[in-house]
């Protein structure tokens, strides 16, 4: 049997809760039925809980029009698509291919430029490139059209390459703290959140200024700046500014990240479905950030389903490092589903086909859920040469630098040097004690080290409640 208003139903379904918020401003439909429609749009996208289903009595014209204007507002304000559109018009003018209905609708869109708005650079530079196919064509009176647009605004150009050019080296030097550890970035702080906010700049830099804050704060474990950041681009997003699904998505995927530092689960799990709803490049680190977080949520069966539903995206990426990470939630899943050869045999298949790029990658990820199956099945030889054979205690004495370090692999290549009879009890005891020398563990470290510790407990009750209490 076919079911009434379908296609419209699974359209509303996609509406985020910020293009709810964006939409609630700009529905100003006249009539009571059209009004009802957009209501329940707006109310549904913006509920936790279970929708509300749409009037079928409601002459269907008037969902169709509802939705058709929907999709063109939306798309009247994407970034995304207006870059798309910008990058074809440059294709056009390189190629002599643009047609006399595109120039009419380029030169309107630049008369009719007022406020410097996101793909502001890219806009610019197709200006300049136009302003020459005109003059050799000798049409003056389009020449001039651009030749005035570019004059003025010749200064807020050069003001936004500026800033582009010093959120590059900011970006480095951001991104070496993160990875190196070795460099102070707090000095730009300042800079960076007077560039976000400042609304005559165009919104690509203030997007970007916006990313280093997040990683900055995210690098000095300042939840409590980031949430404020993460609110005003919420406002933002909600008032149609710097948006695109892609954006969206983004912003969604970092939400995640940040509430589950704050052990904010079920708020991470919601952000977590938001930010696949919107398929592209990044959608298979969002779902593995989103199965990360269902098995936090004790739900391993909705984190398998979620798995096996992207499974042709895992195949198709060439992202390794997203692979890897795919690799391991499997792995983690099917131990937690008590599928202990099936995840033995996954981590065993994919470490065969992909040894370098673990090693490259995301060893540590890999290694941890790899392991940690090993110890369930009590094949501590097993996991004594995969530590030999891939220089595991080596690797795991330099990753004890980073600030969230957790010696899950440290403390089960320990286990299992006692379990095939290599030390004493009280070796292990030094041994896993060791990692936690120079350790000042956050809550969200501690309760990850308690859960390592009571899964292990499993093989050796005494040794790792000795280690519990020396924690606690």
């Amino acid at each position: 049997m076919k079911t009434k208003l379908k296609k419209f139903t699974e359209f509303s379904k996609t509406i985020l809760p910020n293009e709810a918020k964006y939409l609630q401003t700009v529905y100003q439909f006249k009539g009571k039925e059209k009004q009802e429609i957009s209501n329940l749009i707006v109310k549904n996208a913006l509920s936790k809980n279970k929708t509300i289903a749409f009037d079928t009595s409601i002459d269907k014209r008037k969902y169709s029009y509802i939705k058709n204007w929907t999709q063109k507002k939306l798309a009247s304000i994407d970034v995304d698509v207006t870059i798309d559109w910008l990058m074809s018009l440059k294709k056009k003018i390189l190629t002599d291919a643009i047609t006399s209905q595109e120039e009419k609708e380029f030169l309107q869109y630049i008369v009719t430029y007022k406020t410097i708005e996101y793909n502001f650079q890219s806009l610019y530079t197709l200006a300049k490139e136009y302003k020459s196919y005109l003059l050799v064509r000798m049409r003056y009176k389009d020449h001039k059209i651009v030749a005035n647009f570019l004059k003025e605004y010749e200064t807020n150009y050069k003001t936004s390459k500026e800033i582009h050019e010093k959120l590059y080296e900011a970006t480095t030097d951001i991104t070496n703290q993160y990875t190196l550890n070795n460099i102070e970035t707090k000095h730009l702080e300042k800079w960076l959140l007077q560039v976000f906010k400042d609304e005559s700049i165009d919104g690509k830099n203030r997007y970007q200024a916006f990313v280093l804050l997040a990683f900055m704060y995210t690098n000095y474990n300042e939840n409590d700046k980031l949430k404020l950041l993460f609110d005003q681009i919420d406002e933002y997003f909600s008032q149609g500014k710097m948006y695109s699904r892609r954006l969206l998505s983004n912003y969604y995927a970092s939400r995640v990240l940040l509430h589950s530092k704050q052990n904010e689960f079920k708020e991470a799990e919601f952000y977590g479905y938001l930010s696949i709803r919107q398929n592209n490049n990044d959608t298979l680190m969002y779902l593995n950030n989103l199965v990360a977080i269902l098995l936090r949520n004790n739900n391993p069966e909705e984190a398998f389903d979620l798995l096996h539903k992207y499974e042709s995206l895992y195949k198709e990426i060439h992202n390794y490092h997203q692979k890897i990470g795919y690799c391991s939630y499997k792995v983690r899943v099917l131990s937690e589903l008590h599928k202990y050869k099936q995840a033995e045999a996954t981590a065993r298949t994919f470490l065969r086909k992909y040894k370098n790029e673990v090693l490259k990658h995301r060893w540590h990820h890999f290694f941890t859920s790899y392991i940690n199956v090993l110890v369930t099945e009590e094949k501590y030889e097993e996991v004594l040469k995969l530590a030999s054979k891939f220089n595991l205690i080596e690797k795991e004495k330099e990753r004890q630098k980073k600030n969230n370090y957790v010696p899950n692999i440290s403390w089960s290549i320990s286990l299992s040097r006692y379990m095939e009879g290599k030390i004493n009890s009280s070796r292990l005891l030094e041994e896993i004690k060791k990692p936690l020398e120079n350790i000042q563990p956050t809550i969200n470290q501690k309760q990850l080290m308690f859960k390592v510790i009571n899964k292990l407990s499993d093989n050796l009750p005494e040794a790792f409640f000795k280690l519990k209490s020396h924690i606690e």
